[in-house]
């Protein structure tokens, strides 16, 4: 930060953050003395290094590490792209203000393409088991495994280190027609209980109550649209939200696998079929 080139590195980082501000900023100077936040962050992000000067001080400091940086940026060969020469004061000049917002930019557009990409890539879907029963004229379903679910209609199905959510069956059929839905920002952190997001129907408004811990990373964008996918195919195209978790082992202790939340499913399903079987039973009388 006491050369020219460092103070325009810096200068991007902040409109990055700016922009979106769900970017977090990685100062090498802690970062190179094992400051442990910023090491368990760095495993599990995206990383932009941006080299102010030859020593390329920011891209060592990750290939130590053994990541290789998601975009590496060189600000003297971005001011010979942009064609604007850097300052050698250490206030940046209306120019060199100029040449960190176009770089901004850039970073932002590729950022901006991979979230396309992310959106337009659907999660893959195996042909799924189900447990079923009818009651009345209403069919209910749920996965005989793969699923997790919480007490509160919703669930989770873990990959890896990343899960998708969304909500059951027997909610989606409570719920009615859904008209619309509101998403959590992508970067969101949530933990196991915490809301992630809404939908509406034509009966109500309800919270997405997450099953899991962990940092919203994708959308899926086809509910923006077509929230009626919600209502057709809870389990699959009408997935919600998919997030990175941050210790399923540890959430699932308070979650029902799918056979368990079928007993639960089904004693809910039958208290409300007696219940409304004695209203109507005492309207007669």
């Amino acid at each position: 930060m006491d050369k020219s080139l460092g103070v325009i590195a810096r200068s991007i980082a902040l409109k990055l953050i700016e922009k979106r501000p769900e970017i977090q900023l990685i100062c090498p100077v802690l970062l190179n003395t094992g400051d442990e936040k910023y090491e368990n962050f760095i495993e599990s992000a995206k990383i932009i290094a941006i080299d102010g000067c030859m020593t390329r001080c920011a891209t060592k400091l990750v290939e130590n590490r053994e990541k290789k940086p998601f975009k590496r940026i060189f600000i003297p060969d971005m001011s010979k792209k942009y064609g604007i020469k850097p300052t050698k004061e250490l206030t940046l000049n209306e120019e060199n203000e100029k040449l960190a917002e176009q770089i901004m930019e850039e970073i932002i557009k590729e950022l901006e393409d991979v979230d396309v990409k992310k959106v337009l890539k659907s999660p893959k879907f195996e042909a799924i088991e189900f447990f079923d029963i009818t009651v009345d004229k209403y069919h209910f379903n749920v996965p005989k495994e793969g699923y997790y679910f919480n007490e509160n209609d919703y669930w989770i199905k873990p990959e890896g280190k990343t899960a998708l959510l969304g909500i059951s069956d027997y909610l989606q059929n409570a719920a009615a027609d859904i008209l619309f839905v509101e998403f959590p920002e992508i970067g969101s952190e949530m933990e196991q209980f915490d809301d992630a997001g809404s939908f509406e129907s034509s009966k109500t408004v309800l919270q997405l109550i997450s099953p899991g811990t962990g940092k919203t990373i994708r959308v899926n964008k086809a509910l923006e649209n077509n929230p009626e996918l919600m209502n057709q195919d809870p389990y699959q195209k009408g997935w919600f939200i998919e997030i990175e978790l941050k210790n399923f082992e540890e959430d699932k202790e308070l979650l029902l696998n799918g056979p368990d939340y079928f007993e639960y499913m089904k004693e809910k399903i039958m208290k409300e079929k007696n219940a409304l079987e004695q209203i109507r039973s005492e309207k007669d009388v």
